[in-house]
């Protein structure tokens, strides 16, 4: 059973589920997964696998299947974390709790883990990795938060969506085609995301845009923000001949990407942007294998670009951005989003995007490096779980 994200609307947890199942099957194809989602009938024939209404209506089928399982896996992705809600936290580890009385065995999959600025956030991280058997987390950051917390061995896994497969190329360029993006030029991937908003709150942003519970703050950095990026888009556009195409990864209302990204495009004098509204991970994929560069403001467009062999600029709001950077070795081509506005940093940033659009940038040459570290703990894991199975009963179902 895999306990993960938001994979209902959010393009990076679906990334990270999609790969995960991917290579599961790689090691035995006959494993059977089960996951949790707000849209079981379409995510089923999606990742192939068996599905969990989430809620109040699903919990007798998740008590079930959690007790039918040889292995939980929590993650991948950003679950330990109170940067956007003190409850989220929490959350988590009563998920884990429930998890680690029904099955027992409870691993902990490349994990985001921080920012924790709060104590009672640390308490209830210290007790989710106390029901963990084993603990892996995706980058170094994480690792250095988590240490702190817990005397068992942490283990650094990668992010799994490196290890995402691509669309045919074919069906990326009749995409590019059909919205007449003109794929002969650099193109340059831009994907942005609202931070200034978020704060610790005990009501999660996703409930308090739904419902109005509360003001959302930030919206004078937010506009000063799409200001700075239509500038620097519009001078590497006029600079390098380029084009933009602005690829949000997570699209629902109360995060709404592809709102920003119009924004940008609005602000923007010369007109030379496209908007792709992408939900299949594998499409989006290939479509950045037609970028000289991703500035990545959202984590996973960054991830899946490098897995595609491009090269990444990071807009950073949080820690996991020098994380994955340092994992690649190009810590330095990582911006902070606050510091981008507070210091008006645009030439930093078009260095930077200039840089990878002349090839003057080094490619990362770190990625299969990771893959096969992802690879290697998969095969590890599930062989174990076999294992572990047999001496007690019949082999089941790991559930992801």
């Amino acid at each position: 059973m895999i306990l993960a994200g938001d994979t209902d609307g959010n393009l990076g947890d679906r990334a990270i589920v999609l790969s995960m199942c991917n290579d599961l099957r790689r090691v035995n194809p006959n494993v059977e997964i089960w996951m949790i989602s707000g849209d079981p009938e379409n995510d089923k024939g999606f990742f192939n696998v068996n599905t969990i209404r989430r809620g109040i209506r699903g919990l007798p089928a998740l008590v079930s299947a959690a007790m039918d399982s040889d292995l939980i896996l929590c993650g991948g992705g950003g679950l330990f974390q109170d940067d956007g809600s003190l409850v989220k936290m929490p959350y988590w580890a009563m998920r884990i709790a429930l998890a680690k009385l029904l099955s027992h065995r409870v691993i902990g999959y490349s994990l985001g883990v921080g920012p924790l600025y709060h104590r009672l956030s640390r308490f209830f991280a210290r007790f989710a990795f106390s029901c963990m058997e084993r603990i892996s987390v995706r980058d170094p950051e994480a690792e250095k938060t988590s240490k702190p917390l817990t005397t068992k061995p942490i283990q650094i896994i990668p992010d799994p969506a490196l290890l995402l497969p691509a669309a045919p190329r074919n069906e990326a360029l009749s995409l590019l085609q059909r919205l007449s993006v003109p794929y002969e030029n650099p193109l340059v991937g831009v994907s942005v995301r609202r931070w200034f908003h978020q704060y610790p709150s005990l009501i999660p942003h996703k409930y308090a845009y739904k419902y109005k519970l509360r003001k959302i703050p930030g919206e004078h950095e937010c506009d000063r923000m799409t200001s700075l990026l239509a500038n620097v888009l519009d001078r590497i556009a006029e600079e390098h001949q380029a084009h933009i195409v602005f690829m949000p990864t997570y699209n629902v209302l109360h995060e709404s990407d592809d709102l920003l990204c119009q924004e940008i495009q609005e602000k923007m004098d010369s007109g030379r942007s496209s908007l792709i509204r992408i939900s299949d991970p594998r499409l989006y994929k290939a479509v950045t294998g037609f970028l000289s560069v991703m500035l990545g403001g959202r984590l996973h467009s960054a991830i899946i670009s490098v897995g595609m062999g491009i090269q990444v600029v990071g807009l950073a709001y949080n820690q996991k951005f020098w994380g994955f950077f340092e994992l690649l070795g190009i810590q330095d081509r990582v911006v902070s989003v606050e510091d981008f506005v507070k210091e008006e940093m645009t030439d930093q940033l078009i260095t930077l995007l200039s840089d990878a659009v002349i090839g003057k940038s080094k490619p990362t040459s770190k990625v299969m490096e990771l893959q096969a570290l992802i690879r290697k703990f998969n095969d590890d894991i599930l062989n174990k779980a076999y294992v572990y199975s047999a001496k007690n009963t019949q082999p089941k179902h790991v559930i992801s």
